[in-house]
């Protein structure tokens, strides 16, 4: 049966907005866009002060960090991590969770992200995980979400802490293996544009992967039609290690390996320069930005930096709140300050960012659009509330004044998702307790390893 939605406004970077439109889906795309309601048999949804976008696109995620870090790495003090919190708190956890977690458990705190990100407005997300991590992609297909899965490749996998808090990557060469779970994942999982789960590559760094592994990776992944997600210049050490070992920056050295291209995401580019933004605009490849997960440490993404460049933009929760709107706003915040100019980072840019650049940096045109033809993944946002009214612009509004939760209803591959706030299908409070369970074990026996600071673990009791 047909679908049709009928919000009050709609709005995409290719048509603009508009009000009071009808939009017919069938068999998973969008079939029309009338200005009056069709009388065909259909189910129906009308919302008098719905606002439609497109499904936001989440470009760069860690889902299963959100909750293992959630509220533990937050207001770090000074000292009481013994080096760069990547490299003190997040990468050690993490190894240590891929020791002792079962599958089943990291499935359970990955479904309870996933349902947090479909639940505000997320459609799509491309999410960076290690291999312990697989259950990531039947559980987002089984919520409805469209996922691009890009599991690590490491040639040094193992981080140590060494003196002064520098990292000291060690342990056997892992390239093979690495690599050959990707291809094997992708073999298994990866549907294609017709299908919700796609399969990409996730070098995690210039640091982590020797240039053969980056050459490789590139090939495969050229051969394959495959994403690459790489994070790049995104703190100092990494910087300093690459130009240590290979004379040159991140952004030049991954050029030099193949990896400055259409169908690559770089991750943060936090420390990128002008030049080196100008060649990740020119090669038509795409950085992928995180404001809030940088601010959580006192740093301010130069967003304002990449939307004067012109390079392709997209934006990322990179596993910190998973709401795509908070994300926006704080992407918005920093472009005003930054260029002291209020009418930097507009709602219409950076909502343009999160739907239709996104999709193109994926190579999916179907995506991030409301036009006929296009795939129905779509959000209605519901701006009854106090806090909208009166609605001037209703961009504007959900920017400013806007919440996740407010969303209505989500509908992925033209299937309804979310419904009235509601999940459709699914117990979506049994989810929430068997994750924050699957966490609060971890949790603990991290703390009794000593993987977790003192100074960390000492601000709450563990059982």
């Amino acid at each position: 049966m047909a679908l049709v939605l009928s919000p009050r406004w709609s709005w995409c970077a290719e048509t603009g907005l508009r009000e009071h439109p009808h939009f017919v889906i069938e068999n998973g795309r969008i079939a029309a866009i009338l200005n009056e309601a069709p009388s065909l048999d259909a189910e129906r949804i009308a919302l008098p002060q719905g606002l439609l976008t497109p499904g936001l696109i989440n470009l760069h995620n860690h889902a299963f960090s959100a909750p293992l870090f959630r509220g533990l790495a937050d207001d770090i003090q000074p000292g009481s991590l013994p080096g760069h919190i990547l490299f003190s708190l997040l990468m050690p956890l993490g190894d240590l969770v891929a020791e002792i977690m079962e599958p089943e458990a990291i499935g359970d705190a990955v479904e309870m992200a996933l349902l947090e990100c479909l639940m505000t407005g997320t459609t799509a997300m491309l999410d960076i995980w290690r291999p312990q991590q697989h259950e990531f992609v039947p559980r987002a297909t089984a919520l409805g979400l469209r996922t691009w899965s890009c599991p690590y490749t490491f040639t040094v996998p193992n981080l140590a802490m060494g003196p002064e808090g520098t990292p000291v990557w060690q342990g056997e060469d892992a390239s093979d293996a690495s690599f050959d779970f990707v291809m094997k994942l992708h073999a298994k999982w990866h549907q294609g544009p017709d299908g919700l789960a796609s399969v990409g590559f996730g070098p995690h760094g210039p640091d982590s992967n020797s240039p053969e592994l980056l050459r490789r990776v590139d090939r495969a992944a050229r051969e394959l039609g495959a994403i690459v997600s790489v994070h790049c210049a995104q703190n100092p050490l990494e910087v300093a290690a690459v130009r240590a070992a290979h004379g040159k920056g991140s952004v030049e050295h991954l050029r030099d390996c193949g990896l400055l291209r259409p169908g690559v995401i770089l991750g943060h580019c936090f420390l990128a320069t002008d030049e080196e933004i100008a060649m990740v605009r020119d090669a038509d490849a795409t950085i992928a930005c995180c404001p809030l997960g940088f601010a959580r440490s006192g740093k301010g993404v130069p967003i304002s930096r990449f939307l004067d460049s012109g390079v392709r933009l997209g934006i990322g929760t990179d596993g910190v709140t998973l709401d795509m709107v908070d994300e926006l706003r704080a992407a918005a915040l920093l472009a005003k300050t930054q260029s002291t100019n209020p009418g930097a980072g507009s709602a219409e840019r950076l909502l343009t960012a999160t739907t239709r650049d996104s999709a193109d940096a994926l190579g999916r045109p179907d995506l991030g659009r409301l036009t006929p033809g296009s795939r129905a993944d779509v959000v209605m946002f519901d701006l009854s509330a106090a806090r909208y009214q009166p609605v001037w612009n209703p961009l504007r509004a959900l920017l400013t004044n806007g919440r996740g939760s407010d969303v209505h209803t989500v509908v992925t591959a033209g299937d309804i998702r979310v419904h009235g706030g509601a999940l459709v299908r699914g117990d979506a409070d049994a989810i929430i307790r068997r994750g924050a369970a699957a966490i609060e074990r971890v949790w603990a026996e991290a703390a009794r390893r000593g993987a977790i600071p003192a100074a960390l673990a000492s601000q709450r009791e563990f059982a």
